[in-house]
């Protein structure tokens, strides 16, 4: 048993086996198609984009109180000292849901972390603290290197394969939905102090990948980096690639993983977006 239990909301979306390994707790967020409210894993990533791609429109919401209250009571059956990470607080309330429960209900046992990202950026500092918390490392420094070092350095870069699921989610204006669809322009997306941003665009979906291997080889060569996370949303053969890209290169991270963005973060990116996630340095002249 470790001194200190991991918790997070399934936007993160690391891979099973990984939230199995290191035993993870969940707190799932709901993805809603009309009038269905589903749980985060109770609808399959293939059946939720295959949706999207017939044309349903989908949303996301906070799971109840009870959903947290229930997750925070299970971990305490674990142990004493618990961390819970949310995803960005300037997007979504999951985090200020996440305080309440524990105001109204629990103590200082609970510790919840803003990390002011999402999906493969948040799920790499869910890692790599549930990494700690395996190696027997206290809270107090958990939190101390989570909070200095992780969340400060940690970065993401993708590409989205269409513009419209981020204007249905109010990210981008019409005009530029219209343009982009007539010349297939495709955003590069990251998320900086909590928000989405886009530092640029690509055309076409090779131009895509091959702007992600670009900065990844300038992220590599430039930081010593000993793991990353790529990650897909319904496109695994190009996740495979950005995943074999990484492996080739010189001073490649000892640690490569491949994750599936799930329905809640790809209600708002939609199906065949591309990108990974990392600690360390990132200058915009690497694009």
């Amino acid at each position: 048993m470790t001194q200190v239990k991991i918790v997070a909301d399934s936007t993160c979306d690391l891979p099973l086996e990984i939230i199995e390994k290191f035993n993870i707790g969940l707190i799932p967020a709901n993805v809603i198609f009309d009038k269905e409210i589903y749980s985060h894993y109770q609808i399959p990533n293939d059946v939720f984009y295959q949706r999207l791609i017939n044309g349903e429109i989908s949303s996301t919401g906070v799971p109840a109180p009870k959903v947290f209250k229930e997750a925070y009571e299970k971990a305490l059956t674990e142990t004493d000292d618990v961390i819970v990470f949310t995803l960005t607080g300037k997007l979504s309330s999951m985090f200020s849901a996440a305080k309440m429960v524990v105001k109204q209900f629990f103590d200082e046992r609970i510790t919840i972390i803003d990390t002011l990202t999402m999906t493969l950026e948040m799920g790499l500092i869910v890692y790599l603290a549930a990494k700690m918390a395996k190696e027997g490392k206290s809270k107090k420094e958990i939190l101390r290197i989570v909070e200095t070092i992780l969340i400060p350095n940690s970065h993401l870069l993708g590409v989205a394969d269409t513009l419209k699921y981020l204007k249905r989610s109010g990210r981008i204006s019409s005009i530029t939905w219209l343009l982009g669809s007539l010349l297939s322009v495709k955003p590069l997306i990251q998320v900086e102090d909590g928000l989405i941003t886009s530092p640029g665009k690509v055309r076409g979906t090779e131009h895509a990948l091959e702007t992600l291997q670009k900065v990844g080889r300038q992220v590599i060569a430039n930081n010593s980096i000993e793991t990353i996370i790529c990650g897909h949303s319904f496109d695994l053969e190009r996740g495979k690639k950005l995943v074999d890209f990484f492996k080739e290169l010189p001073n490649a991270p000892s640690e490569i993983i491949l994750a599936e963005v799930g329905p809640v973060i790809g209600s708002h990116i939609g199906p065949r977006a591309l990108g990974f996630a990392w600690i360390g340095d990132f200058k915009k002249e690497w694009l």
